[in-house]
């Protein structure tokens, strides 16, 4: 029987098996038996097991990611993950061979299959993405030999989804106005309940406004420090059944001084910080409590968050916090420090004012293969097999950019290191931005030779080093609008700048999930220095 279809009716099972036996490990949702002798290795975004004949080259690789928040359905989840982890690893010249859905624990199951080629070595690679309660998980699968086909079903067998918790308050509606959750909500916490003796509070507070629009406010006044602290963010938020996904666009921390007078007021601004940008799915619920005649928005999320920190204690609702209106003497709104102008978006501002005061402005932006990251499962290249690629955004105060991009395969006879780079202006106005290129090259550079006894880093290290320019070729430049959003991933410890854009562009190549390529930001002493490339 070819490799293809031994694979493929063994990777059928795991659809039948996801609710499988009782299992030894997990890692996030999924739980499973890693097969005997195999190497186990944890990742930033999951765990990988793998094996290796030295001898022939023959391998196996199975992997596992955490779940994370998406508020995409089940094929937007696979297409971009097929991207990033497959397509983004490996050569795939088809489109996968779909299996049949399934649903199992409340998650929705989407698998495909479709050779690949990475040099010389030719195997099949399978993905499984499971969508459920506004998270995602894969499982990946690799292997050029059908010589671990026991290991790889044991495996496949022990797979199993922790059930998705129910939603008893779900709204029933398919999708809620925004207009439902508009107002100001605040979630206030005295530092007693802290179990501190000393008089202060807590206060955070939500503005969500009907055109999409929100503001963040958070103070926090104790009389043990000498300072206020005021936090802020702004952004959009979207209302879709009991889901609310909160993208903030801005923000930051500051420090005030106190009111000698009065030492809950605002003083004078001391200092002034960034804030994590973090996007948030949330479940959530508009409760009346008939003893205070009132009602509460409720928010609940899968793990703590920058905006809520820990959760509080709310009967009935494990994991969430409970935000009153803001609409009485009881409940005020937050008196906020000087100057604080409340708005998600100056939509009205030029581009040119925009880009120097922009929340890209002197940072370094970059993607790497999951290889750099710990998580870009297809590297392989523990095992020799694979390769790296990397792009870099860096956005400079004076309003030009520079564009890096490089990649290198160790399997090719003949490894060639590819470069392009450019350089132009940029504009921010709103949450658009326009990338004007003036000049660019693309370029293809020999590499030291590759030794299979080296380690991962050396390899890399060789692929790095560029020995002769072999070719060099003009470079399109490419001008586009692209809608653009700043995001917090709890998973990457980063923010990250996603870029929208439906079709494939010069620079990002294709869009991943949800139609938009993200670049984490990266301080200049851990990204890779281009400097030379524009001199």
């Amino acid at each position: 029987m070819p490799l293809i279809k031994k694979l493929l009716a063994l990777y059928s099972i795991l659809l039948m098996s996801l609710s499988g036996n009782s299992q030894k490990q997990s890692i996030d949702m999924v739980s499973y038996t890693a097969p005997k002798g195999w190497q186990q290795q944890q990742k930033e975004g999951g765990v990988q097991l793998s094996v290796i004949d030295n001898k022939t080259h023959a391998y196996a690789i199975a992997i596992i990611t955490n779940a994370i928040a998406s508020n995409a359905d089940a094929n937007e989840n696979f297409k971009m993950n097929w991207d990033k982890l497959i397509k983004g690893s490996v050569q795939v010249n088809t489109e996968p061979i779909m299996l049949k859905p399934a649903k199992e624990n409340g998650w929705e199951i989407i698998s495909g299959t479709a050779h690949y080629t990475n040099g010389a070595q030719k195997g099949l690679a399978t993905l499984i993405t499971a969508t459920g309660g506004g998270q995602m998980a894969s499982v990946v699968l690799m292997s050029n030999t059908d010589k671990y086909q026991n290991e790889l079903l044991a495996f496949t067998n022990s797979l199993a989804l922790a059930k998705v918790a129910s939603n008893t308050t779900a709204n029933e509606n398919s999708s809620v106005a925004n207009k439902a959750i508009a107002g100001n909500w605040s979630y206030s916490v005295s530092e007693s309940q802290y179990g501190s003796l000393s008089p202060g509070y807590s206060t955070k507070q939500y503005n969500f406004k009907e055109d999409g629009t929100y503001t963040y406010r958070h103070k926090f006044f104790s009389s043990s420090i000498h300072t206020l602290l005021f936090q802020y963010e702004s952004g959009t938020y979207h209302v879709s059944g009991d889901q609310l996904t909160i993208s903030p666009l801005s923000g930051a921390n500051e420090e005030w001084s106190k009111d000698k007078t009065h030492p809950d007021k605002w003083g004078k601004q001391l200092k002034t910080s960034n804030r994590k940008l973090e996007k948030v799915i949330y479940v959530f619920t508009l409760r009346y409590f008939s003893g205070v005649n009132e009602t509460n928005l409720i928010l609940q999320a899968v793990k703590s968050t920058e905006r809520e920190g820990s959760f509080s204690s709310i009967p009935d609702y494990p994991n969430g916090w409970s935000f009153k209106p803001c609409n009485s003497n009881n409940n005020p709104a937050i008196v906020t420090p000087p100057g604080f102008k409340e708005g998600a978006v100056n939509k009205t501002a030029t581009a040119s004012a925009n880009t120097v005061n922009s929340p890209l402005a002197g940072k370094i932006w970059e993607a790497q293969s999951l290889e750099k990251h710990g998580a870009a499962y297809g590297s392989m290249s523990g095992f020799h097999t694979g390769g790296f690629w990397l792009y870099q955004y860096k956005f400079n105060a004076d309003g030009t950019y520079h564009f890096a991009y490089t990649a290198a395969s160790a399997l090719a006879t003949n490894p060639v290191n590819v470069l392009q780079y450019e350089t132009g202006t940029y504009a921010v106005n709103g949450n658009q931005l326009i990338i004007t290129p003036l000049k660019g090259t693309n370029e293809e550079w020999s590499v030291g030779k590759i030794n299979n006894g080296m380690s991962a880093e050396h390899v890399r290290e060789v692929l790095e080093t560029r020995i002769k320019r072999l070719k060099t070729t003009t470079r399109k430049l490419e001008k586009i609008t692209y809608p653009f959003s700043l995001e917090y991933w709890q998973g990457n410890n980063a923010n990250a700048l996603c870029l929208k854009h439906t079709q494939n562009t010069v620079r990002e190549g294709s869009p991943g999930q949800n139609d938009q390529s993200c670049f984490f930001e990266t301080t200049s002493a851990k990204a890779k220095d281009f400097n030379a490339l524009f001199k």
